[in-house]
């Protein structure tokens, strides 16, 4: 999969979180298609897995048939992420990981669900924007915990939406996608406007609390690291 924009990897805390602001103003924010699969054929995601005592990463980006919900193709990258840990600009360590994987991906998704948050964060630039700037390409955010916004109380059942307000902003959905099991945290991140986003999460729902191709994901890389650490 051909990137569309560099990362730039050579800043500072204070000039990342700068850049984020600046770009959030460039960020493509509009309904998207979210029928399954007939707006949206490959539904790509991504999660990235850690070490437990060193720095290398795992990441794995899967693509799924949206007609079936099944992994039609799974690319992975190992290595040590190329940005440090600095809280408020994780996105950056992220992203630095996940590039490798998304050049090695052969199908482009018609969305990225991925395993972070767009437009919900503090500078309104979170990992799900970043990537579909770099990407050009449709993005999600779907994470399990809140970065920033209030909501009110959600109703248990499946399907069950409250706006995630932040600044006076709808910046993203709280939605829960299973009865009685806690909710995820939708917003968009490219290609998407908030109402979309969250229909196109709850379309990829299956028995779990997270949407099915951000489980297949989660697996991809915790598989990964399992077999990295059984060959030494």
């Amino acid at each position: 999969m051909k990137i569309a924009r560099a990362l730039d990897l050579n800043l500072t805390p204070a000039q990342a979180r700068a850049r984020q602001s600046e770009l959030a103003d460039l960020a493509r924010l509009e309904p998207g298609g979210a029928r399954v699969p007939e707006d949206v054929r490959w539904i790509g995601a991504t999660d990235v897995a850690y070490h437990k005592q060193t720095d290398e990463a795992y990441a794995a980006v899967v693509v799924l048939d949206g007609a079936t919900m099944e992994v039609v193709e799974v690319a992975t990258w190992v290595g040590p992420p190329g940005y440090s840990y600095e809280p408020g600009v994780f996105a950056l360590r992220e992203a630095s990981c996940l590039i490798g994987a998304f050049e090695r991906l052969e199908r482009v998704p018609d969305v990225v669900l991925v395993d972070g948050h767009g437009l919900a964060h503090p500078r309104r630039f979170g990992l799900a924007c970043l990537l579909g700037w770099m990407l050009d390409v449709p993005t999600i955010g779907c994470a399990k915990k809140r970065l920033c916004g209030t909501f009110d109380p959600l109703e248990p059942q499946a399907g069950a939406r409250q706006d995630l307000v932040y600044e006076g902003d709808v910046v993203g959905q709280v939605v829960r996608t299973q009865q009685g099991v806690n909710p995820v945290f939708v917003s968009p991140g490219h290609g998407y406007d908030v109402p979309s986003a969250s229909e196109l999460a709850l379309a990829c729902a299956s028995a779990w609390r997270i949407p099915e191709p951000l489980r297949q994901a989660h697996h991809a890389s915790i598989t990964l690291r399992a077999r990295r650490a059984s060959e030494g």
